[in-house]
């Protein structure tokens, strides 16, 4: 089947057979490091790194290698999405494309444009970042096959983190249902892809470029998409001391806590760091009116709301607990 090009994407052509890999920048248009990733990259091609677009042999790709910006106009607007209503990460539900109302929404109608590329990649890799200083990189993933654990083998994280069907209750998609994550990471493992997002660290935290794309172009490499060539052409000598891969955990979101937009405010900045060991019935923080808020159970604390993110984002925070490697 032949696939229209989406716009703002650029699409690299390799002289032999490979893999079909797709890297994304901008799902979320506040999350703007991932965008300068992919900028960057074309820029040391001698592409158009503004606004990614046209079809392009690249004698240094093996395979087809796509770059793109995920939500354009959201990354124009600084915003998570385009309509406030529903973020292009939470778009990729098939019936949500079979409902013309559906599809009238901005993020919505971008999914459609994007989705038969992704349906079709091998190998997709979203880059994000969390809008709270206190992070480290880590592997965000729908669920954890062994390709996914050969993928994931590839980066220097310690943690990686299964979202599982979490994501879809939060766009009412029902528990019963057979998948529930609306996520791009997910419409590509369910069209025999491995997809996965790669959280870069702090949105604002522009020091993380240059190890993310130490992170990429080494994945890149090691699953066979592009030659040292590539590498060199992007200026960039991978250092083995920062890429090596410690021994890695996989976590399980176990619920979220909902966002009452109350005036929320946490504890202390204690509370704002991802991968915060907490006990159950621990206090977090409390809304204007007194009202606490504490966990549920024992696990880690993940996805903390930014403070400039607590009056938007529909989640204070969510709760992982650990599952063993398969």
């Amino acid at each position: 089947m032949s696939i229209v090009l989406p716009s703002h994407v650029c699409h690299l052509r390799g002289a032999f057979a490979g893999p079909k890999v797709v890297v994304f920048g901008g799902t979320h248009g506040d999350e703007t490091t991932g965008v300068e990733v992919v900028r960057t990259i074309l820029k040391q091609l001698g592409l158009n790194h503004d606004v990614p677009s046209g079809s392009h042999l690249c004698p240094s790709v093996t395979g087809e290698l796509f770059f793109g910006i995920g939500n354009p106009q959201a990354v124009l607007n600084d915003s998570r999405s385009i309509s406030g209503i529903r973020d292009l990460n939470r778009c990729f539900h098939e019936p949500f494309f079979n409902d013309p109302e559906q599809m009238k929404l901005p993020d919505q109608a971008r999914a459609g444009e994007l989705k038969d590329l992704l349906a079709s990649a091998d190998f997709f890799i979203d880059l994000h970042s969390v809008s709270t200083e206190r992070s480290v990189p880590f592997i965000g993933l729908t669920t954890f096959s062994d390709r996914h654990a050969k993928l994931c083998a590839h980066f220097p994280v310690k943690y990686i983190l299964n979202v599982n069907s979490i994501l879809g209750l939060e766009v009412g998609i029902p528990a019963d249902a057979m998948e529930q994550s609306p996520t791009t990471c997910s419409w590509v493992n369910r069209h025999d892809g491995v997809g996965l997002t790669y959280e870069m660290g702090y949105q604002k935290d522009f020091t993380s470029i240059a190890h993310a794309l130490q992170v990429l172009l080494s994945t890149l490499l090691a699953i066979g998409s592009i030659t040292q060539e590539f590498v060199e052409t992007i200026g960039i000598v991978l250092d083995p001391t920062f890429l090596k891969v410690p021994t890695q955990e996989v976590y399980r979101l176990v619920y979220p806590e909902l966002n009452l937009f109350r005036g929320f405010q946490f504890r202390d900045d204690r509370y704002t760091e991802n991968w915060l060991p907490v006990q159950a019935g621990e206090v977090i923080g409390s809304y204007a009116d007194g009202q606490e808020v504490s966990v549920k159970q024992d696990g880690l604390l993940v996805f903390p709301a930014g403070k400039q993110t607590l009056k938007t984002n529909k989640t204070l925070f969510y709760l992982a607990m650990k599952e063993p490697l398969t």
